[in-house]
Order: C-alpha cells, then structure tokens, then sequence
C-alpha cells in the first residue's frame, strides 16, 4: 500500500511538473529576412536558422517560377526544438511541419525521416505556394468555406510530390524494393500517406516524368485541374502510373 501511496505521489508530481512546462509560454527568438520572419526556440542555434533563411531566400524566386506562382511577400517561419511545442501549436500529431495558408510554416528542428533541415524548410514553403496558385486560380474574392471544402479534394500524391521535388528530395528507385520488382504503387496508394508513404519516396520521380513527357505548363494545369489525369493528360490513372514506371525503369533501372 505504501508503494502504491508513493507511485501515486510521484505521478502527480510528474503531471504537476509537465504542466506547469506546458503552459509556460516559451522564450523564442525572431530574425527577419526579405521574404521570411523566423520564430524559433531559444534553444536553436542561431546559425541554424542563418542557414534555413539563406535556403529559403534562395529557392523563393525559383519556386515561385516553377509554379508560375508569385509567393506570399512575408511567411511567418515557425521552428520548434521539441516535438511537443509543435504539436501545441498546430495540434498536427502526424507530421513534422505544416503550412497555415499561404503565408504561414510550422516544422520541428528534428524532423522525421528527413536529417536536412533546409529541405524540411523548402517543403513547407512549396506547400504555400501551391496553395496560392489554387488561390489565384479561383473567382475572386474567394469564399473561404467554399475554397476549403474544394480544397479538401485536392489529391495528396500531387500536394506531396510537388513539394518533394521543389525541395530536391529524390530517393533513389534502385533502393526501393517494390519498383525493382515491379510493383510501383497506384495512385490509390501514393495518396495513403499512412500505409507506407510511398508518394515521399516516389514523389520526386512523378513530377520528374511529368516535366519529361508533358512540361511545366501541364503540370500547372494539373494542378488547377485537381490531379485530374483525363482532362489534364488524356490518360486513365492507372495508365499514367504505368507510364510513369516505365520512365523510371527506363531512366533509373537499368
């Protein structure tokens, strides 16, 4: 019983304890760039976020081109050291960065899966601007809950894979085992991020494929079109997956 009392005891003093560490509101540092305000724990190296502002003010321009998308002229850049604060703040469990609109990042120092900071960074930001080019592309001005729930549709193999290419984050084909051995991943699949998250292994050869066989312009009105293959390409799903593993394997699997 007396172990009982003091297990008790230690719980609540660990509950009380991470409490008060919750609620308190954490010291963070602010630098500011041309395009970029940064947020960050007051644990982070400043020189870090000297890298991750350099990163991002070098791939603004070029992004934006890529997406023939004039990006937000100033993007709130939140940078968390512990996971926790994240979460916080975004209540996203799942992940470990996420954009808020147009103009707004959140990603943790330590990322899952990924070591480079920047390109966790570059990711993010890619995501705000195609974000901004469905923006544009609707009646003006855009009735938000309408937008939202269209937005809600919009496919997460081509929200992801473009990303994963504007942030260079190629894997190579030959190390990933189902492509060797034939079975490349339908678009049903490269939409569950949860089963296996192939679209952050495949996502860079995708749009690869699509610049290759069809150019920017196409992709731009995939985008617009909401991943619609048919309309966009005049190719079935299924047919385009196919294709695109035949660019792969021609180009990678030799």
């Amino acid at each position: 019983m007396k172990k009982f009392k003091r297990f008790l005891s230690i719980l609540a003093i660990l509950i009380l304890t991470f409490s008060i560490i919750y609620f308190i509101p954490e010291n963070r540092k602010e630098i500011k760039t041309t395009h970029f305000t940064f947020l960050f724990s007051n644990s982070i190296d400043t020189a870090i976020i000297t890298k991750l502002a350099n990163a991002l003010e070098g791939n603004y321009s070029r992004i934006g081109n890529d997406l023939r998308t004039k990006p937000a002229d100033n993007i709130e850049t939140n940078i968390y050291a512990q996971r926790w604060r994240y979460i916080k703040a975004t209540g996203n469990w799942g992940a470990s960065g996420n954009i808020e609109g147009i103009s707004k990042l959140h990603f943790v120092e330590q990322a899952w899966g990924e070591s480079d900071k920047n390109k966790v960074a570059i990711h993010e930001f890619a995501h705000t601007v195609t974000l901004k080019l469905l923006l544009n592309n609707e009646t003006q001005p855009v009735d938000s809950k309408i937008f939202d729930q269209k937005f809600s549709t919009f496919p997460t193999w081509l929200w992801e894979a473009i990303s994963v290419y504007e942030a260079k984050q190629f894997v190579d084909p030959k190390t990933l085992p189902y492509l060797n051995n034939g079975q490349y991943p339908t678009i049903s699949e490269l939409n569950n991020r949860l089963k296996g998250g192939k679209v952050y292994t495949c996502g860079y050869t995708i749009i690869e494929y699509i610049l290759s066989k069809y150019g920017q312009d196409k992709l731009i009105n995939l985008v617009k079109n909401y991943g619609d293959m048919k309309s966009t390409f005049n190719v079935t799903d299924d047919q385009f997956c196919k294709n695109w593993y035949e660019f792969v394997k021609g180009k990678y699997l030799k």
